[in-house]
Order: structure tokens, then C-alpha cells, then sequence
């Protein structure tokens, strides 16, 4: 269970109430901005929502945005930026989806919650898109604004090709899927570490695969549960944008590949009965027509290294589980990507 939390912003979770002159207070939105050691980054992140809860608050009547960064462990000067620039935080342990648990119980009358990574910045126009997509249709259970990569600092091969890569969402298609990086979600519920073990038991044991740690990645499960449970329908992307760091090192890009292999292979196993929805609306199939010769160039270096990561991860995998060598940390740092 996540702790209680021991920092609070000055208002979290407040009720609608009636003025003086008799009108309803707007609903509050929170933005649980989760942050783990993230000094770096998050002076920008906040700096980009705090323009963007201005623009949404000339445009919209009905609400109203309120930023709160949820701690996660941080023992860098995350909370000291976060509070100088007048937002409240939360104190949370357990990682990301810990943090997102936090947060969202602190404002259980929120009609939908806003989740962000915290090392991303925004489109002024971000969250007044989130507001109409998540209130045109009830149906609507998550809403996500388009992710754009920020150009690389690095000009060798590897880098432009991640790049490419990613401006061209991977050379495929809009999947139903949506990023983890930011979006709004309405009955957000991710299973909690008494289900995870309880399922976990009835696996074989994996000294590679720790299938009863909590979740890290929740959108790898959310996506899955929600498309199964509410269709397309359910997840809108909106208008706005996302902008993000990839990694532009073959390090980099290896650490971001073990953190989401494991974290699909251990939904695999914990969650079988999630796998169709994956299967039907979460594969990615290259789509290179229309493509620059430049661009089909970055996407064969592209292959080639995804080739060699996936190499790599099956070595590491047959080192940990057959011959005992003890596994790495699945979840270090990409300091690139801030």
C-alpha cells in the first residue's frame, strides 16, 4: 500500500462550493506532474503547465487546473523548484504508479485527473484540449495530445535515426495506444500490490522477471484494460502538444528497451486475459510510403540497432536465469532524455 502522503498542496482535492454571488464554484483539475530526482527538467516542465493552466483558464469558464507534483523518493532539489514556483507537492514510495496513486486519491472529486511525466514540456493549448476531449462524450475515458521529439543534441547516425524515428511515430499508422507521458484519464484504476502478488504466485519463478514488483509503466496496462473494456471509443487524442527528449545514444536506447520488454513481459504474465486487446489494437506495423530516401536510410539504422538491443536483452535474459549472474537494475536512469 502507498504511504499517506506527508507534503500537500495548499488546496488538494477541494469541493465545489457557491460564491457570494450564487454561482458554482468551476471543478478543479488536478495536474499530477510525478517526479522521481528530476531537478533537471523540472523547472521546464512546470514553467510549460503553468502557461498552459493560463491559457485554459481564459478559455474555459467550467474549470479550472491545478498543478501538484507528486515526490517520488526525490532527494535532489525537486521539491524546492516545484515550491518556489508557488505548486504544491505530494509525498509518495513505490514508483511511478505509486506516485499516480497518491496523487489521484488526493482529489477524489475530480471528474477526470491529468497525469505527466516531469521531464516533458507542453503546447500553451494542451490542456484545453484535454477539457474538450475528456468532456465531449462520456465514452471518453482517457484523452492524449500528440508527442513531437525535441531535435537531437548529438548529429551522429544513431541519434537522427531515433529522431526520425520517433517524429514518424515508428513508421506506422496512429495505433490505439496512448504515451504515459501525458493525458488525462477518468476512473484511472491500476491493480495494486496485494492483486500483483496474488497473481504473481502463480507463476513460475523468474529471477529475471520480478512478476510481483508493482507496476512501473502504467499505460502498458490501461491501454490494454481500457480498450478491451470500453473499445476505440474510449481513448481520444486531443488537441495540443507533447514534447520529449528520446534517447540518442545506443545506451540510452538499450536502457529504454529492457524497461519496456520487461514491463510487457511481466503484463503478459500477469495479465493474459489483456493480451487480445494488445494483439488487436496495440501492434506496429511499419508504414514507410511516402517516406524520404533520408528517412528510410534513418530507419534501416534504426532496425539495425533495435536488432542488436533485442540481442542484448535475450543475452542478458539467458545470463540472469541460466547461469545465475545476478540482474541489473531494469530502471536506471536515461539522463539523455531530460
Amino acid at each position: 500500500m502507498p504511504l499517506i502522503p506527508t507534503g500537500v498542496p495548499d488546496k488538494p482535492g477541494r469541493d465545489n462550493c457557491v460564491g457570494a454571488a450564487g454561482r458554482t464554484a468551476p471543478v478543479v483539475i488536478p495536474v499530477l506532474v510525478t517526479a522521481r530526482n528530476e531537478e533537471r527538467a523540472i523547472g521546464a516542465c512546470l514553467a510549460s503547465l503553468s502557461a498552459a493552466v493560463r491559457f485554459a483558464r481564459d478559455a474555459i469558464a467550467d474549470a479550472t487546473f491545478e498543478i501538484c507534483v507528486v515526490l517520488d523518493e526525490c532527494t535532489d532539489g525537486t521539491e524546492s523548484i516545484a515550491r518556489s514556483r508557488g505548486v504544491g507537492t505530494l509525498d509518495a514510495r513505490g514508483g511511478k504508479v505509486e506516485a499516480q496513486r497518491v496523487g489521484v486519491r488526493a482529489y477524489p472529486d475530480a471528474p477526470f485527473h491529468v497525469l505527466c511525466d516531469a521531464d516533458v514540456t507542453t503546447s500553451p493549448d494542451v490542456l484545453e484540449g484535454l477539457w474538450h476531449a475528456m468532456t465531449t462524450s462520456p465514452r471518453v475515458r482517457v484523452a492524449f495530445p500528440s508527442k513531437e521529439p525535441r531535435a537531437p543534441r548529438t548529429t551522429t547516425r544513431l541519434a537522427r535515426a531515433l529522431h526520425v524515428y520517433n517524429a514518424r511515430r515508428g513508421f506506422s499508422p496512429q495505433r490505439s495506444w496512448f504515451s504515459g507521458k501525458l493525458f488525462a484519464i477518468r476512473a484511472w484504476q491500476v491493480p495494486e500490490a496485494a492483486e500483483i502478488a496474488a497473481r504473481a504466485a502463480h507463476l513460475p519463478a523468474s529471477a529475471f522477471y520480478d512478476y510481483a514488483a508493482p507496476l512501473r509503466v502504467d499505460d502498458i496496462y490501461l491501454s490494454r484494460a481500457i480498450v478491451a473494456e470500453g473499445g476505440l471509443d474510449a481513448l481520444r487524442e486531443s488537441v495540443g502538444v507533447v514534447y520529449f527528449r528520446a534517447p540518442e545514444t545506443f545506451r540510452g536506447m538499450y536502457r529504454y528497451h529492457r524497461r519496456m520488454q520487461r514491463e510487457l513481459a511481466r503484463i503478459d504474465g500477469l495479465f493474459p486475459e489483456l493480451a487480445a486487446s494488445h494483439c488487436a489494437h496495440g501492434a506496429r506495423v511499419p508504414d514507410l510510403r511516402g517516406a524520404s530516401r533520408s528517412e528510410r536510410t534513418a530507419h534501416r539504422t534504426f532496425r539495425a540497432a533495435l536488432a542488436l538491443c533485442r540481442a542484448l536483452y535475450r543475452l542478458e535474459h539467458f545470463a540472469v536465469d541460466r547461469l545465475g549472474i545476478p540482474a541489473r537494475d531494469p530502471w536506471p536512469a536515461i539522463d539523455e532524455t531530460k
